[in-house]
């Protein structure tokens, strides 16, 4: 089974994922991917610490996917 890395970037801040989990597919992992930048960037936005997460998953070490939430408000 392979094993995904889902690494976050907020606002310049790395935090990488060093332990990673195990997922069928890559269907299972872009799931997990979208579920942690959403929770990530819920907590970020409401804080405004960040405008923009991205969760860059990794399959064995190499890149799969950027998942890319970001916060964009317009003033009327």
């Amino acid at each position: 089974m392979p094993r995904f890395h889902f690494d976050i970037h907020e606002n310049g801040r790395f935090i990488p994922d060093e332990t990673g989990q195990d997922f069928v597919d890559a269907e299972g992992a872009r799931k997990e991917a979208v579920l942690t930048g959403a929770s990530i960037a819920r907590d970020a936005f409401i804080a405004g610490s960040a405008h923009r997460v991205v969760v860059a998953v990794r399959e064995n070490g190499a890149p799969r996917m950027n998942i890319s939430i970001t916060l964009a408000v317009e003033d009327a």
